[in-house]
């Protein structure tokens, strides 16, 4: 898929990956429709894209809790109404884990986790299937993680959700046959972001995974991103970036070699 004029959704996408992946499509000529809770943060990058894009409107953030199924579907149907449509949808929002798993006064403090880790990814593609199906096919990415393979032990719940959307990303490999649509993810290691300077605070297992294989640079993630659309070859892929200079894609032939694919 080209990326020029296509319209692309980036939940989570005033700051961090969510940010750069939309400088880089504004860049190659794509529609960027921004959703997230950070009001200040969207406005501010909506109003920076602005100024490198060209007369018309190739940018608009909308207010969008990923958690509230009928915030998402508003984040859809604005992108209907201003661009026309779906092309791409990025589900690349995520947070830390929230709370102390092991803590027993707390116990409820995982949900959070996994209603905006996975569930919110997962309800993200429900709607971009049927958004998509109206253009006659596109791509869906899901941000997943390092820690999707590699488990975390002081972050139980968010490896959870990581591994989840592993899973579930390859669980869909078929719908590129049935509706045209590709579904593939991103797994990188740490990204030097927000939510990661948060997580070394809390965490001396990051502090000590950061130190041993450093961070990844942003321009390799968000290149990760433009291969997962542009190449229609991925299917049900994950292109996984444990380090600097190190990718891997994580395909079905790969599964094949190890004996695990149907």
């Amino acid at each position: 898929m080209q990326i020029k004029d296509r319209v692309v959704i980036i939940t989570g996408g005033a700051n961090g990956i969510g940010a750069a992946l939309a400088r880089r499509l504004i860049l190659e000529g794509a529609q960027v429709v921004i959703g997230d809770i950070d009001k200040k943060s969207g406005q501010e990058l909506i109003n920076e894209l602005g100024q490198k894009s060209s007369n018309k409107v190739n940018a608009i953030f909308v207010f969008c809790d990923v958690t509230n199924f009928n915030h998402l579907r508003q984040l859809f149907d604005t992108a209907q109404t201003t661009f026309g449509g779906v092309d791409v949808v990025c589900n690349n929002i995520g947070i830390g884990q929230t709370g102390e798993f092991y803590d027993q006064t707390d116990i409820d403090s995982w949900i959070k986790t996994i209603d905006i880790n996975l569930n919110a990814v997962i309800k993200g593609t429900q709607l971009g299937i049927q958004y998509l199906k109206k253009r006659g096919g596109g791509v869906i990415i899901n941000t997943a993680s390092l820690a999707g393979f590699h488990p975390l032990e002081s972050y139980p719940i968010y490896t959870t959700a990581k591994y989840g959307i592993v899973g579930f990303t390859q669980s869909l490999r078929d719908l590129n046959n049935t509706n045209k649509i590709r579904v593939n993810a991103i797994a990188p290691g740490f990204v030097d972001t927000n939510l990661v300077k948060e997580s070394r605070k809390s965490s001396s297992e990051i502090v000590q995974l950061i130190d041993k294989f450093g961070y990844v640079p942003m321009d390799e993630v968000i290149n990760a991103f433009m291969m997962a659309i542009q190449d229609d070859n991925l299917v049900g892929d994950i292109i996984m970036l444990p380090k600097k200079n190190t990718s891997q894609i994580i395909s079905n032939s790969y599964l094949e070699s190890m004996g695990l694919a149907n």
